[in-house]
């Protein structure tokens, strides 16, 4: 071998052996994730509060259960929990650091030496120290109290007639003393002449409470051979091979520590210094160094000493007798079954005084409040009459007015004006008529105009009274008709014509035409279930076919029954009246036509046959093929696939087709139309597509206008964001070209930013408006010239058994997709173009939206039914099963059964006392509970606002581009990892600044990134929700008119006492988890792990993304719009929310991190204690939700507690006008209920 493969070959063998992996890397363990078992205390002062309390409720014998009451349990509590994972709690301890020989310090040390004697004897450290201190530092005297108060005997000296004297007594002792000491010798010391102690074995205690664990020797096979002498001496050469024994004998095993099971009693004989022993006992007490239960020596004392005094009775010595009874098994054992009472360890040695003759007799009662809606003037018919006089007279002095004739002249012009006599004819002649027509054709201002003027003109005939109710599903269409009716009229709003929305009302006792949303009109029946004053009630757009207005279809139905002299007229688009009609009973239906310019159509296959478009092989648009389909695209591409004549069945969806199929059915189109059709997938949006259309559109060789907004029609905000954030950067249409004004319209936004819709563009400068169904109905764009239609829209749908609305993206139907193709032509003639195919939309897409009731979550329309008197004593299936099309079986037993979870209704499906009062407030169940609750607990004006906040939309906005700042600012309100709670900070805040100048709040508004118009309505909303407090008696306070809209003044009104507790968070919370019940989530953690520091090893902290979030349902996940959503560590692992929606993911929105006793407390779960190896726990919703006590009386005290919590509050809602202040149990179990929250 030559030098240099010398070399090589070393090298070779040196060379780091290479780390080759063969094939993918192993993926990484999934994280496992458990929630982190909570651990519950309580301060002792705490339990001294709440048995306390229990004890004046109960009477002073009330007795908690102890931990042997219970069966161990079997089941596995803590599988789904990490359990020891939390840091180290030090509960006690004290700090000699920084002590010195102070003379206070020696005191001190005497004291805790005195108070350790006196433990030592069994008694409770708080009774000890009570003691202590009652006998000024006494060490005997305490011990003499001690024993008088847990044996309860007389400490007063009884006068005994025995005969003998003071020395005769002493004599007889010492003789006493003599015999003892002959008979157990070593065993018996007398410590002093007042102190005797005999020492014993007492096995069989430390039999029933030290139970040794016997261990069973194996049995040693012994080698029978001769032991080997070699390896006696220390060594064998021979080892195993030796022919002798090497076996070694095993040494006996020293015991280590054997003397810590040398147990020893001390028997104790203590004898006053005045006594009159052997006539009285002594005091006797059982000292061990073995550890025995709580109270056992002194539960063997009590048996002791009740053996003394019956030998005292008779002056026999005791001491022998005493010993004796103490080494008797059998008779110790049998008293140790027996039940002792002794002194709680919160209960103290002497009780409070309490000067009940100068008690102050407080009301137990409010004196119901008033406000200005409470004392409704119902007018008299001579009144009426009056004011329908003069109606029709100022009609008539309007009339001669040239601006009437002009308007006249503008209502005479539109379609439903030349079939004025047919409608009323039909009015006169039939109870209910359905009127239909499309958009523009005047049904909704003129029919209520026809029926006013056709009563002012034969006023003088018959001087019948009129009252005409229109319905609108908005209000924002309630006001504007009827303000646009009142200018046709010439006259003021709120004369002959108003409107009536929530938070306002535009009415007088000359209004005879008010317009309203279909909620007012409901409300109103609840008062009125006849509507006596009403001759008319009209229900425009009828065919949204919303909750209310089909809840209200039942009611008119049923009404006309009652009275047949009502007038019902139902307005609805063309699409759908004949089935209004059926429901009626087939009543006639008169047809306007519309009024609307001509708008011409493009399905998809005629966009991409006009405009080229061609789909990019790959694109992220192209659904995916199958290797059959893959072929086919290719031969369509070569134009090699033939045609066929056989077209498909209509009800094939184009996705389902093949290549062939797809040009059978489109034979009249390109072949690279027809590919791009077979091709595109339906279920995405073609943001590419709407981008090219676009630039079609606005420079694209057509006879189209060249001006006029361009509206596209979108399902999301979601989707708005993306095509927004990909035409802004587009070198045409683009923010730096500047000739385009692009701009998105959906809810979310604030009203000043949706104003921006109507404002006319810069010269030059065209609106391109990215909207959701939005501008279908509630907002008309009049310049709108060129509609674009995806083709979605977003629809909520509602799972029963999940308890969860669901955002889904869904086709548009046939009636949303011509009413998207109506908003081109409202000034002019348009186009509009629809990206689905003309397939799709005759015989693919559903002619209807789904009713909304079978959508929704029909909790709130069971509390209406059950309150209204239309429907007294009727079943609510039987109810619900009469609408125009009924819901599910199965939603109305899962809502009833949700009602029922809340105590809205109770196990026969009546109405609890707290389902009345939640049917009276116009929100969801769980809001309206809030708001009686913040009554209840003294924080009226912040449970309002989170209620009002709640029920309406949340302030705080994120303008596009600018989320992460407003973001920030969002988070510099946060408080208490509670969304609910830092808007209403954020409101206080805001609040604060308005009631200074209205200037400086916009501006604070606009720097926060909050709606300045919806802070302002929030003030009114918590004005009407306090109306309704005052109302139903739980807010006694007089309101007078309402001030200017915006202002609010509820913290003034309600005053101190109804806000007590609306700066504490902890309380905030609790009421928020009342509320919310059962919207609970859980966030589970993965198991602890460690990094190591100089200090050692440390627990390394969780990432927002590690933790995982569970209701009892499933997983799910916290909307990124929470404050808590990057929140790393939770106190507490429980979170109530508002609601729960799937989007892309089941999120949960707007929710709040609760503290273990509050939820324990509030939540309506049902509360068990368990026992299992030992330890007690308590158990939530079967096993969901479990927490451990530190002591088994903790989980007793809650237990009942909680109970006497629920008790009051049931009394209180019975009953509003109590006062709990005043009350004799509630203002201690409220104070309880409050400390506990703060102590935890």
């Amino acid at each position: 071998m030559n030098g240099e493969d010398c070399i090589d070959k070393t090298d070779f063998f040196l060379r780091e052996i290479p780390d080759v992996k063969i094939g993918q890397t192993a993926p990484l363990k999934k994280k496992i994730v458990k929630e982190e078992l909570q651990y519950l205390t309580l301060p002792e002062l705490i339990q001294e509060k709440i048995l306390d309390t229990l004890k004046y409720i109960h009477g002073p014998n009330f007795k908690l259960s102890d931990i042997s009451d219970y069966e161990e349990s079997n089941s596995n509590l803590l599988k789904r929990y990490w359990v020891g994972q939390g840091s180290l709690v030090v509960k006690g301890g004290v700090d000699f650091s920084q002590s010195r020989d102070q003379p206070e310090e020696e005191a001190e040390r005497l004291k805790q030496f005195g108070l350790m004697r006196l433990e030592s004897y069994g008694f409770h450290k708080n009774h000890c120290l009570e003691a202590f201190e009652y006998c000024k530092g006494d060490v005997e005297d305490s011990i003499y109290l001690l024993y008088q108060k847990y044996f309860n005997f007389d400490a007063a000296p009884k006068e005994i007639e025995h005969g003998l004297s003071k020395k005769e007594l002493t004599e007889q002792r010492d003789d006493e003393k003599s015999s003892l000491e002959s008979i157990y010798e070593k065993s018996f010391n007398v410590k002093t002449d007042d102190v005797w102690i005999l020492n014993l074995k007492l096995e069989y205690l430390v039999d029933i409470f030290h139970n040794k664990e016997i261990v069973k020797k194996k049995p040693v096979v012994k080698d029978k051979r001769e032991k080997c002498r070699n390896l006696l001496r220390g060594n064998c050469k021979f080892g195993a091979k030796c022919r002798f024994s090497h076996e070694i004998e095993p040494k006996e095993e020293k015991k280590v520590n054997s003397h810590l099971e040398d147990f020893t009693f001390e028997l104790e004989f203590r004898f006053p210094s005045i006594t009159q022993y052997p006539y009285e006992p002594p005091l006797i007490f059982l000292k061990t160094n073995a550890i025995l239960p709580p109270l056992v020596n002194l539960h063997l004392c009590k048996r002791l000493y009740e053996e003394a005094k019956l030998l005292a009775e008779d002056g026999i010595p005791c001491v022998y007798t005493i010993t004796e009874l103490l080494q008797n098994e059998e008779e110790i054992k049998q008293h140790l079954k027996e039940e002792v009472n002794f002194l709680h360890p919160n209960q103290k040695l002497f009780a409070e005084k309490k000067y009940i003759e100068k008690r102050e007799i407080k009301p137990s009662h409010y004196q119901k409040g008033s406000n200005n809606r409470s004392n409704k003037k119902f007018l008299s018919l001579e009144q009426l009459q009056k004011d329908d006089k003069r109606v029709v007279e100022s009609f008539y002095t309007r009339i001669k007015d040239e601006k009437y004739k002009k308007m006249l002249n503008v209502r005479k012009n539109l379609p439903a004006w030349s079939l004025q006599k047919d409608i009323l004819n039909s009015i006169n002649q039939s109870p209910v008529i359905v009127v239909s027509g499309e958009t523009g054709c005047g049904k909704s201002t003129q029919v209520p105009q026809f029926i006013l003027d056709e009563w002012i003109k034969n006023y003088g005939n018959d001087n019948r009274h009129v009252e005409i109710v229109c319905t609108q599903p908005r209000r924002i269409s309630a006001i504007g008709v009827a303000e646009r009716v009142a200018d046709e009229r010439v006259d003021k709003i709120g004369n002959t014509v108003g409107y009536q929305i929530r938070l306002e009302s535009k009415m007088s006792s000359s209004t005879r035409l008010s317009f309203c949303t279909t909620g007012i009109l409901l409300r109103r029946l609840e008062g009125e279930p006849t509507l006596p004053n009403v001759t008319h009630i009209i229900v425009d757009e009828v065919h949204e076919r919303s909750e209310e207005s089909d809840f209200l279809l039942l009611i008119l139905k049923e009404l006309l029954q009652i009275r047949p002299d009502l007038k019902v007229i139902l307005m609805s688009a063309t699409v759908n009246a004949s089935l209004f009609s059926q429901y009626f009973g087939d009543i006639p239906v008169i047809d306007i036509p519309g009024r609307t310019f001509p708008v011409e159509q493009y399905f998809l296959e005629d966009i991409l046959e006009t405009t080229g478009y061609v789909m990019e092989d790959g694109s992220e648009y192209c659904r995916k093929l199958k290797k059959d389909e893959d072929y086919l695209e290719i031969m369509m591409s070569a134009n090699e696939v033939g045609y066929s004549n056989q077209k498909p069945r209509d009800n094939v969806k184009d996705e389902s087709l093949n290549a062939i199929q797809v040009m059978a059915r489109y034979q009249d189109y390109s072949i690279t139309t027809c590919k791009n059709i077979f091709i595109m997938d339906p279920d995405k949006i073609n943001y590419d597509l709407i981008e090219h259309v676009l630039e079609w559109i606005v420079a694209g060789d057509h006879d189209y206008p060249k001006v006029g907004t361009i509206l596209v029609f979108l399902p999301g905000i979601g989707e708005i964001t993306t095509l927004y954030d990909q035409l802004n950067v587009h070198p045409e249409l683009g923010k730096r070209r500047g000739k385009y004004l692009i701009l998105p319209l959906h809810s979310s936004l604030s009203s000043e930013e949706q104003s921006a819709i109507f404002r006319k563009p810069n010269p030059g400068q065209r609106k391109i408006v990215l909207s959701t169904n939005l501008a279908e109905t509630s907002i008309t764009i009049d310049d709108c010239v060129f509609v674009i239609d995806s083709g979605k829209m977003k629809e909520k749908r509602f799972d029963p058994n999940r308890n969860m609305e669901s955002l889904e993206t869904t086709w548009v139907t046939r009636a949303n997709a011509l009413q998207r193709k109506g908003r081109a032509g409202r000034v002019m003639s348009g186009v509009c173009i629809h990206l689905y195919t003309s397939h799709r939309f005759r015989h693919n897409i559903l002619p209807q939206p789904i009713p909304e009731i079978n959508r929704i979550p029909l909790e709130q329309l069971i509390l209406n039914i059950k309150v209204l008197q239309n429907f007294e004593n009727r079943d609510v299936v039987q109810v619900l099963g009469s609408f125009i099309e009924p819901p599910t079986l199965e939603n109305i037993v899962t809502a009833v059964k949700r009602l029922e979870n809340v105590g809205a209704l109770d196990k026969h499906e009546n109405l609890t006392p707290l389902g009345h009062h939640l049917a009276t407030l116009p929100v969801d169940v769980r809001i309206g509970k809030l708001i009686l609750y913040g009554a209840i607990f003294g924080c009226v004006d912040a449970a309002l606002t989170m209620a009002a906040c709640l029920s309406s939309k949340s302030p705080f906005v994120s303008p596009f581009g600018k989320r992460e700042e407003a973001n920030k600012k969002k988070k510099s309100f946060a408080v208490g990892m509670s969304d609910h709670v830092t808007t209403l900070m954020a409101y206080k805040k805001f609040l604060q600044i308005y009631k200074k100048s209205s200037v400086a709040a916009r501006h604070f508004a606009v720097e926060n990134f909050l709606s300045y118009r919806t802070l302002t309505t929030i003030a009114d909303i918590k004005k009407q929700f306090l109306e309704l407090l005052v109302d139903i008696g739980f807010v006694p306070v007089n309101l007078s008119t309402r001030r200017r809209l915006g202002w609010d003044d509820v913290y003034e009104i309600t005053g101190p006492e109804f806000n007590r507790n609306g700066e504490n968070i902890r309380l905030l919370s609790s009421i928020l988890c009342a509320a919310l019940y059962p919207n609970v989530v859980k966030i589970l953690t993965p198991s602890k792990s460690y990094i190591m520091s100089s200090a050692g090893a440390v627990p390394k902290e969780n990432e927002a993304k590690d933790l995982k979030f569970t209701t009892v349902q499933e997983t799910v996940f916290m909307h990124p719009s929470s404050i808590n959503y990057t929140v790393r560590n939770f106190p507490s692992p429980y979170l109530v929310y508002q609601e729960k929606i799937q989007t892309s993911k089941v999120f949960f929105r707007e929710c709040t991190m609760v503290p273990v006793l509050p939820l324990i407390l509030f939540s309506s779960y049902d509360l068990n204690i368990n026992v299992q190896g030992g330890n007690t726990f308590i158990v939530l919703e079967d096993g969901w939700i479990v927490f451990q006590v530190d002591e088994h009386k903790i989980a007793e005290m809650i237990k009942f507690i909680r109970m006497e919590l629920f008790n009051l509050l049931e009394e209180k809602i019975r009953d509003p006008l109590l006062n709990l202040l005043h009350h004799d149990r509630g203002e201690k179990i409220i104070a309880t209920i409050l400390g506990m929250i703060n102590s935890h």
